[in-house]
């Protein structure tokens, strides 16, 4: 089967530092697709940072401004905390749009694909609806989170998302919450499936590589329990309640530390919010962290936390994939319960689920986790296991293969 790949975010190189946590996991689920016996072919807009080689697929790029630094869209730079579109969103977008529509016409033509994959409802859902009006091909639309958000935040774009769900083969989301909102816009019976990102389980696996090393360059010693969370400092990813969760509890537990990746517009504001509680010293602020570096701080972390919320404006997470590569880390997890990774975790077995926006049940959990040894040593065994049967990039590109078969299958272009 030819699969194109439509997608506003890809990493843009093998170590791509600001788009290593949020673009990842579209590289992931290229190469899944290929191992799967497939044929993709990507396309995604030009960056100036864009420097791929070696890749198992192929890869078309196009440009959709002048002179080239005017290309500021994609690659997790369109929205403002995650809750607002930025001002260049809405001066770029229809010249982005335009070129997009256009490249992706030629490429499904030339290419003579058989289904179109398109990545967030917004704006590529209607790029891809256009191409299939124009060409039979048929498109099924993936959604990872924030469009969800655009969609039923603003209503000209939940009419339009209604369209595109409405002629869509099918729809497929890493989240069952995200899912059944763009459903409730769809025909009744419309085909659909949660299948999460996949997880590249040869590179993600339990570990002491560079742990030890990792320890003593942030100043923590081997009896320092340590809770990481990984992400965009965003609302939605409920990284304060962490910081109050951390603070409620630092001062029973001493040696406990908390260490956060990632940047973002929230950034220096939850740096400021560790200084008001007093716990500068226990939260770690790392910053973005490159691809082939972050296998340590899964490793060196004792537990696994994604405090995600539904945000003020009604923004939520979906995976997120993070949590499936501390997974196969064998880490402990903790998530709140708007998450789709909360639907593989038992508690007291490999992790908690707890309710979001509740840094006394992150703190419990916490607490649990440090008490409990032998958790630790289950969850290994668990939550490694579940990795490689069920989120390698293999097994999840055979799960959207079917997936696609069946669109294809059931495909009328009718809505």
């Amino acid at each position: 089967m030819k699969i194109c790949v439509l997608t506003h975010t890809f990493p843009r190189s093998a170590n791509d530092v600001s788009g290593s946590v949020s673009s990842a996991f579209m590289k992931e689920l290229s190469d899944g697709l290929v191992q799967a016996g497939n044929e993709v072919i990507v396309v995604t807009p030009f960056d100036q940072d864009f420097k791929r080689q070696g890749d198992i697929f192929k890869i078309v790029t196009y440009k959709y401004i002048w002179p080239d630094s005017l290309h500021l869209l994609g690659y997790s730079r369109t929205m403002q905390a995650d809750v607002s579109l930025k001002i260049t969103a809405f001066l770029l977008l229809p010249f982005m749009f335009t070129s997009a529509f256009i490249t992706l016409l030629r490429t499904v033509i030339r290419e003579k694909v058989d289904v179109i994959n398109a990545h967030w409802i917004l704006p590529n859902g209607l790029i891809a609806l256009f191409v299939s009006l124009l060409t039979g091909v048929p498109y099924v639309i993936t959604l990872p989170g924030s469009d969800v958000y655009i969609a039923r935040r603003f209503k000209i774009f939940g009419l339009v998302a209604a369209i595109v769900a409405r002629f869509a083969a099918g729809i497929t989301s890493n989240s069952a919450f995200l899912l059944n909102k763009i459903l409730k816009m769809a025909p009744a019976g419309k085909l659909s499936e949660v299948i999460v990102y996949p997880v590249d389980i040869s590179s993600f696996k339990p570990s002491d590589s560079g742990v030890g090393s990792l320890r003593k360059k942030m100043g923590l010693t081997n009896n320092d329990f340590v809770a990481l969370a990984v992400g965009r400092m965003v609302y939605k990813k409920g990284f304060e309640y962490l910081i109050k969760a951390t603070a409620l509890i630092t001062g029973k537990y001493k040696n406990l530390h908390l260490v956060l990746i990632g940047g973002g517009d929230l950034y220096q504001k939850l740096v400021d919010l560790a200084a008001r509680l007093n716990v500068s010293e226990k939260v770690h602020f790392v910053g973005n962290i490159p691809r082939d570096k972050i296998g340590a701080y899964y490793n060196l972390a004792d537990v696994f936390v994604a405090p995600s919320v539904v945000d003020a404006k009604g923004n939520v997470d979906g995976g997120p994939t993070v949590s499936y590569e501390s997974m196969a880390c064998g880490k402990v997890q903790i998530a709140t319960d708007v998450l789709g990774v909360a639907d593989f975790i038992k508690d007291g077995e490999n992790g908690f689920v707890i309710p979001e926006k509740d840094e006394k049940a992150l703190a419990l959990a916490i607490e649990r986790v440090i008490k409990d040894k032998g958790l630790t040593r289950k969850a290994e065994v668990i939550n490694r296991g579940i990795a490689v049967t069920e989120l390698g990039t293999k097994r999840i590109g055979e799960r959207y293969t079917v997936f696609f078969e069946k669109a294809l299958s059931g495909y009328t272009g009718e809505g």
